[in-house]
């Protein structure tokens, strides 16, 4: 699966195109809120042509992070059966195939009522044959971005969850560093299959890293968010060359420029592969990637030959 967002219906079908192993496409389609409760940008053309194309189509649906909005709307039971209805609607109407739930930074207080919107949301779409996935964040100790999510009821209700492997460094971590260590992400893993099955479980990978920069007199550090195909581009520019981080199992590249200091670990083709390898180790349904067009050839080789 990979996930379409910032862009245009033209440049998601552009670039889902690139190869024929995407087989689920989720377009960041619809989002909640407080007045009209289900925002949708949901586009007939673009579900046709995944369709055409052998891909099904599970929309993000998605809280904006806003852990007012989403407990208004989860808290009542009224406003909560009013946001199903209106999304199943929207859903029939233009022929998709799931969804896929993205709630985020939630107040632990809604824990369960999270659990009951899923399972509301996959009662109301059960008949029409759509599926349910949900994404969760790899376990960490912030209580709002991942002690929210009961793992273990949200894998009884939903068809897939989906492990959000990566932001490490601000999931807990809160240091320089990868976006995903390969350690890390495996021992997500390994947490989630003991609330989750396997079959139903899928690793969403990154297509994306960060640069971290910091300011040699000041010691001040600053991040920027870097799409693959741009880190290998500063790679060239600047003729870098990889080293193998053995502890977090990736390629990382520094340099210096002015007063700044730039440290990167990359996601390239070598850390994906390990990331598959993890799939096939613990028998999980598939993988997702975050996001769709900041990737590079290279990957998709990859992919396509897992």
């Amino acid at each position: 699966m990979g996930w379409n967002a910032f862009g245009t219906t033209d440049t998601y079908i552009e670039q889902s195109s690139i190869s024929p192993t995407l087989n689920v496409v989720s377009p960041k389609w619809f989002k909640l809120d407080a007045n009209q409760l289900v925002i949708s940008e949901a586009d007939a053309r673009y579900v046709e042509w995944a369709h055409d194309s052998g891909k099904q189509v599970w929309p993000l649906f998605g809280n904006t992070f806003d852990p007012d909005v989403t407990n208004a709307i989860l808290s009542d039971p009224i406003k909560s059966k009013k946001t199903i209805n209106r999304l199943r609607d929207i859903l029939v109407q233009n022929d998709i195939d799931g969804i896929n739930v993205d709630f985020e930074n939630m107040d632990m207080k809604n824990k369960a009522d999270y659990v009951n919107f899923i399972r509301l949301l996959k009662a109301a779409l059960q008949p029409h044959g759509m599926l349910v996935s949900v994404d969760v964040s790899r376990e960490n100790p912030d209580p709002n971005w991942s002690g929210c999510f009961d793992r273990r009821k949200l894998g009884k209700v939903a068809d897939f969850i989906i492990m959000m492997g990566y932001d490490e460094d601000i999931g807990g971590g809160g240091h320089v560093g990868s976006v995903a260590p390969l350690p890390w992400v495996e021992k997500g893993i390994q947490l989630l299959l003991n609330d989750v099955p396997a079959r139903k479980v899928m690793l969403a990978i990154p297509f994306y890293t960060r640069d971290w920069v910091t300011d040699l007199n000041s010691r001040k550090i600053h991040r920027t968010d870097l799409a693959l195909a741009d880190v290998e581009r500063i790679i060239t520019d600047k003729g870098l060359v990889k080293k193998w981080d053995p502890k977090t199992k990736q390629n990382y590249v520094e340099y210096i420029e002015g007063n700044e200091k730039h440290q990167i670990w990359v996601e390239d083709e070598n850390s994906v592969k390990l990331r598959l390898d993890i799939i096939n180790k613990y028998k999980l349904k598939g993988t997702a990637a975050w996001l769709i067009g900041q990737d590079t050839p290279e990957i998709w080789q990859v992919i396509s030959s897992f």
